[in-house]
């Protein structure tokens, strides 16, 4: 049975790091598209759209720098951004 690899100091804060700023791009671009949509369809529809993207933007990103989140490492960006709009679409529709 093979030991497990202790986590270096280091490893962590790579991974805080890339979390936080993943966050962080994904929320501000999720807020600038819905801007830039906003003008050209409804709210409703652009919010889904816009965070949509911008989730599958962000994992494409964090795919090129090989630092893609641990439980979406086999989710292709498209798919995984198809599915936070998706979401956001239902609950939209049920917080109503």
């Amino acid at each position: 049975m093979p030991r497990r690899a202790r986590l270096r100091v280091s490893a962590i804060a790579r991974r805080a790091f890339f979390f936080v700023a993943g966050s962080l791009f994904a929320g501000f671009l999720a807020i600038f598209l819905n801007a830039v949509l906003n003008d050209f369809i409804p709210r409703h529809f652009a919010v889904s759209i816009s965070v949509g993207v911008s989730v599958a933007a962000t994992l494409w990103l964090l795919r090129l720098v090989k630092h893609p989140p641990l439980l979406l490492r086999k989710v292709h960006p498209v798919a995984a951004g198809f599915c936070a709009g998706l979401g956001v679409h239902i609950a939209r529709l049920w917080i109503r």
